[in-house]
């Protein structure tokens, strides 16, 4: 099997760090695979893990994009085209349409709430719940978990209940735990981008700030970039928080174990959470799109995979009320929380993940569905994309 996975960039990030697993792997399985990456935004260290286990390609090296330069540079036959984001699904249907590329089935994956079905009227979006909801086979989407799967098919109003549902996979066994009960309760740390469905970001803020008033004397250490990293910055230096938020932009992917060295406590979202509770740091949930700062929960209190969307049927917590929790309570009550999230972070191991994937690739080879993006579509969506950041800028101006 010939696989194309389309992807924003291979940055830091929970997905560029999933393709950084699950790729060596598809190739131990005989898949062949090329990697599409639409930004030359990368990490050198994802660069190497991924070096001998598939062919990387940028969308700038197509150019001009005809049939000829992109067969020659991504090939002329593929059997999947994997995307893992709304962006990634519009060029891949252009570059079919453009080059054929052996008219190859879709496998959209679903890794954040909304990635398919943001609702909103400019034409970027309305294409994308099209392609979607029109124009892929359910049995040809892949969900990180029920809440998201649930999520799109309330919004595109299709029937996702046959659609494979696979959890997240992460070596947990990679990872060095430490027991760490009796090291400063002071270090708060999360890793992740900084962009606006992860709000956690900035209502963080308001919990570090009650924090310190009540006398705790914590940090909180941010580690990762987006879109809306500098207007964190800002807002941490209009509460004047610079001393106790220390913004650290891009995280090298070796140094993920170092930084927790000295934390007691990870807060976030993402295959992070469950790397960091791998470490031995209790790992306490976020809420997306959430406007206030809450939780539901350490991992270890979340049945199920379903841990950070919006919405969901379980109770909620003050991130505020979780934290002091971890500050006051005793050694053996640390202990049991480092424990209980190892116990979680456990379930995301195992050979099952990979198999769920070659099942769908397999069955949508033989029965999916292949589409397809004009030029005038693509130039709409460009020209759409650019209208709404326009706006975006004139409202922040004002």
């Amino acid at each position: 099997m010939k696989l194309l996975i389309v992807n924003l960039h291979l940055d830091i990030g929970g997905v560029e760090t999933l393709l950084a697993r699950l790729i060596p792997i598809f190739k131990a399985k005989g898949i062949e695979v090329t990697l599409l990456l639409i930004r030359r935004k990368c990490n050198p260290e994802l660069l190497a893990k991924l070096d001998g286990s598939c062919t990387i390609r940028f969308l700038d090296e197509l150019f001009p994009f005809s049939k000829k330069k992109i067969n020659d540079r991504l090939g002329e036959k593929f059997d999947i085209v994997f995307c893992t984001i709304s962006y990634a699904l519009i060029i891949g249907g252009w570059l079919v349409k453009r080059a054929g590329l052996g008219y190859p089935k879709f496998v959209p994956a679903v890794f954040q709430t909304q990635i398919y079905c943001e609702d909103s009227d400019a034409y970027y979006w309305r294409l994308t719940r099209h392609l979607v909801a029109k124009e892929i086979a359910p049995r040809s989407m892949i969900f990180g978990n029920n809440a998201s799967r649930d999520i799109h098919a309330q919004k595109l109003g299709v029937d996702y209940s046959k659609s494979a549902v696979v959890r997240l996979f992460v070596d947990v066994d990679k990872y060095e735990f430490k027991y760490r009960q009796d090291i400063p309760r002071r270090k708060i740390v999360s890793i992740g981008k900084v962009i606006s469905y992860k709000t956690y970001n900035f209502t963080m803020l308001d919990v570090i700030a009650s924090l310190l008033r009540e006398g705790h004397e914590v940090e909180w250490h941010v580690y990762g970039d987006g879109p809306q990293l500098a207007e964190l910055a800002e807002t941490v230096k209009q509460r004047k928080l610079e001393g106790q938020v220390v913004l650290h932009g891009a995280l090298p992917y070796s140094k993920f174990e170092s930084v927790l060295a000295d934390a007691f406590l990870f807060v976030g979202s993402g295959t992070s959470l469950i790397e960091a509770a791998a470490c031995g740091v209790p790992s306490l949930t976020t809420i997306e799109y959430s406007e206030t700062p809450i939780s539901y929960g350490f991992i270890s209190e979340i049945v199920g995979f379903d841990m950070i969307e919006p919405g969901l049927d379980m109770p909620t917590h003050l991130l505020g009320d979780k934290i002091k929790f971890l500050l006051e309570c005793d050694p053996a009550s640390y202990r049991e929380v480092q424990d209980a999230c190892l116990e979680k972070a456990r379930q995301y191991s195992g050979d099952s993940v990979i198999a769920d994937y070659m099942r769908v690739f397999a069955d949508s080879a033989s029965n999916g569905s292949c589409i397809r993006v004009s030029s005038l579509q693509l130039l709409r969506v460009f020209t759409s994309f650019v209208g709404s950041r326009l706006q975006r800028l004139i409202f922040a101006a004002k």
